[in-house]
């Protein structure tokens, strides 16, 4: 199959994604609600689809990285649409593992293929072609449909679960894990400054030792500089929460530290942070324990 690649969604992934493949390909053609986005890849060949009828009707490989499970639904409803049998859409977004699931369904009956194929890794993993993909199939079928040549111009590591919805299911929980762990860094934190410790020294030690975890080290120049422009904004680290406790709800089955964590970064976004990095959540549990806001 010639791979004629489209792609929706120009966001802090999706922009160095579509640039991957435009470098690896030669062509693609990209759709974004604001169109300015697409004005540098126009610069460097890509072409611009008028809507998303005109990307269906010139490609057949489509690739979707959009903010949530709404806007996810509504673009591929769309596309839907304009289909032909045989066109396959890859969706790396993060949505919940029933939705993936409901949008497999619904494309079958168009005869076209939907994967469920989240991403890991953030922009600077985007930008390197990096990424840590997780596939909502078996790497047969992906193999079967011509896939990995597209994979392997965005990724570096691919996780095959099986199948549809499992992609999903992973990246929630991997998410979940990521933004927990944030809070622990915070409170952390605010014991060392009660305790009137050097920021540095904090940072040293632990980095060196069994509390060091990924997050610490990825974010600790945001947190330490206080400058928090998004790399992943926290609204959206809300949204993937909140798919974790949909995930626990439909499942019956509690989970304290994710209700726990949740709260805090409501409350981050009550003070202003929502569109900061995610990691403001830490400023802001340091903030609560300085003398006079506690």
């Amino acid at each position: 199959m010639e791979l004629k690649i489209g792609f929706v969604g120009l966001g802090n992934m999706g922009y160095p994604m579509a640039q991957n493949f435009l470098k690896q390909f030669g062509s693609v053609m990209v759709f974004n609600r604001t169109k300015e986005k697409c004005l540098n890849l126009k610069k460097d060949g890509a072409a611009v689809a008028a809507d998303l009828k005109d990307l269906m009707e010139h490609c057949n490989v489509i690739g979707l990285s959009l903010p949530g499970p709404k806007e996810v639904e509504a673009v591929v409803k769309e596309l839907l649409s304009y289909s032909k049998e045989g066109q396959i859409i890859m969706d790396f977004s993060t949505i919940s593992p029933d939705l993936a699931v409901k949008l497999h369904e619904s494309a079958k009956e168009h005869g076209v293929k939907y994967y469920d194929m989240p991403v890991s890794g953030g922009p600077a993993g985007a930008q390197k072609a990096a990424l840590s993909i997780m596939i909502g199939a078996e790497k047969e079928e992906v193999e079967h449909d011509g896939l990995l040549p597209v994979l392997e111009a965005i990724g570096k590591t691919f996780h095959f679960m099986h199948k549809r919805g499992n992609g999903e299911a992973i990246k929630i929980i991997n998410n979940y894990m990521a933004f927990a762990i944030q809070v622990i860094n915070g409170e952390a934190l605010a014991m060392a400054d009660a305790l009137d410790m050097e920021q540095d020294a904090f940072y040293h030690v632990v980095a060196t030792s069994t509390g060091n975890n990924t997050m610490l080290s990825a974010k600790m120049n945001k947190v330490k500089n206080q400058e928090f422009a998004p790399g992943f904004a926290l609204d959206l680290a809300v949204k993937d929460m909140e798919l974790a406790r949909d995930c626990c709800n439909d499942l019956q089955m509690p989970n304290f530290t994710l209700n726990t964590a949740l709260q805090m970064y409501r409350l981050a976004q009550k003070k202003g942070c929502g569109k900061l990095d995610s990691s403001s959540v830490i400023q802001v549990i340091r903030d609560l324990e300085k003398k006079g806001n506690a």
